[in-house]
């Protein structure tokens, strides 16, 4: 069975088909070209050779010298010299050349009345060519000249182009297989580099191709592509594992108020704690609930959110009025003026919706959450105890949650997502100082 064939056998077997085919045209014509001009020389060569003024009638008196050619009583060696092959056609029919001419064979169409070029075939067979001047008594002047050597000039110079042909050809196919190797092997290294990449799933192999042609570009792109790869699979591990560590605790928790009940069932005890039991497995369900929400809004996929011009303002009231209809015991004091953003209105609503759950949560009963927003930024304060200045950065990372915050609900996940969504619109969100309270600012790129 054949194996596959490779791109640089394709490319050198395409250019060695293109240059030989240039080749042979190019020898085609110079040979066309090459017998064209001996032919030309020949019959330029054949005219010359004949007798003077023989397009006027003689002078009383004159002999020219083509009436010698039948006078048998005369020496025509001379002539011959001159002439390589020279006859006259009569009349009727006849022909008469000097001795040791090799004769054309003539034919009643010999008969012409203009200067005539021809090929023709000696008596012996021999090729030539053949210059026919009709004269001023109405016979017909023949001059021949053998095509021989135009013939072995051609022949010699077809055996000569078709060994440059063939030797171009293969000249080109050697060399062009030895640069498309050279121009490929950045080509080839990123083929290795890919194949060891799903061989071993290993994205951080280093890719290395350079250079600021198509191939280099590729190789940059292919790097790029494997970094984000690597990086949102880290991002997954990372989210896996924190997630399944968060878990374990109320998971636990949650096996033991079931294994409580269903024990209290089997033995037909009465449970004391029954309601209380029964109330932290309708808590520790939501807590559930909320959590896989956020799990699935962290692993969402940022190409998933919409783009398109939304109102932030109305964004926020959408988001407080979700806020007061949980929390009927805190005040929620807006303040908030008209402005623009290119995103995702659902995603928007619910970092702001997190950012005042956080507020409330925080917060003592009757305390006032504060919204303040204006074009390009928005912040939500509360009066709460505050965040120290040490853990205001590790405060949006996932399932960071402050030491003594870790006995109230909640995953750890609701600043998280916030920066993240922020982060998708193009903006940063931070915590601001404030005398009483935590105060946290989102900016946003305004649309204008």
């Amino acid at each position: 069975m054949k194996g596959p064939v490779l791109l640089r056998g394709k490319l050198a077997l395409i250019t060695a088909c293109v240059v030989a085919v240039a080749i042979a045209g190019i020898s085609v014509v110079t040979w066309l070209a090459t017998e064209h001009n001996l032919r030309s020389q020949l019959d330029k060569s054949l005219q010359a050779s004949l007798p003077p003024r023989i397009d006027r009638p003689p002078e009383p008196g004159e002999r020219r010298g083509f009436k010698l050619i039948c006078d048998e009583g005369l020496p025509n060696e001379g002539l011959q010299q001159v002439i390589q092959g020279i006859q006259t056609l009569a009349r009727d029919g006849s022909t008469c050349a000097p001795s040791g001419i090799d004769p054309v064979v003539t034919s009643a169409d010999d008969f012409v009345t203009a200067q005539t070029l021809r090929d023709g075939v000696t008596e012996s067979g021999a090729e030539a060519r053949v210059l026919l001047q009709p004269l001023d008594n109405g016979d017909v002047l023949i001059l021949s000249r053998s095509t021989a050597e135009i013939d072995t000039t051609l022949n010699t110079l077809a055996g000569v182009l078709l060994g440059v042909s063939v030797l171009g050809a293969l000249i080109v196919a050697a060399g062009g297989s030895w640069l498309t190797r050279r121009a490929l092997a950045p080509m080839e290294r990123l083929t290795g580099t890919a194949e060891h990449i799903a061989r071993t799933e290993d994205l951080t192999t280093p890719v290395t191709v350079s250079g600021q042609d198509e191939v280099g570009r590729l190789g940059r792109a292919f790097t790029s592509m494997t970094a984000a790869l690597a990086e949102s699979r880290r991002r997954q591990r990372n989210l896996v594992n924190d997630a399944a560590h968060e878990l374990r605790t109320p998971l636990t928790s949650l096996r033991t108020n079931i294994d409580l009940l269903v024990r209290a069932e089997q033995t037909g005890r009465q449970l004391p704690q029954r309601a209380e039991v029964l109330g932290r497995l309708q808590a520790q369900s939501q807590e559930f609930s909320d959590l896989v929400t956020e799990l699935v809004v962290l692993a969402r996929d940022d190409r998933e959110l919409a783009s398109e011009p939304v109102d932030v303002s109305a964004v926020i009231d959408r988001a407080v009025k979700r806020a007061r209809s949980r929390a009927h015991d805190h005040v929620f004091d807006v303040d908030r003026a008209g402005w623009t953003i290119v995103g995702d209105a659902g995603a928007l609503e619910r970092s702001v919706l997190n950012l005042l759950d956080n507020a409330v949560k925080f917060s003592p009963a009757s305390s006032t959450i504060t919204v303040r927003s204006r074009p390009g930024w928005l912040t939500v304060s509360d009066e709460g105890p505050g965040l120290p200045f040490e853990h205001r950065q590790s405060a949006f990372e996932r399932f960071w949650r402050a030491p003594d915050a870790r006995g109230l609900p909640g995953s750890g996940l609701g600043l998280a997502i916030v920066a993240d969504i922020v982060a998708v619109h193009g903006g940063s969100v931070r915590f601001v100082p404030r005398p009483r309270g935590a105060s946290v600012r989102v900016d946003l790129p305004e649309f204008r």
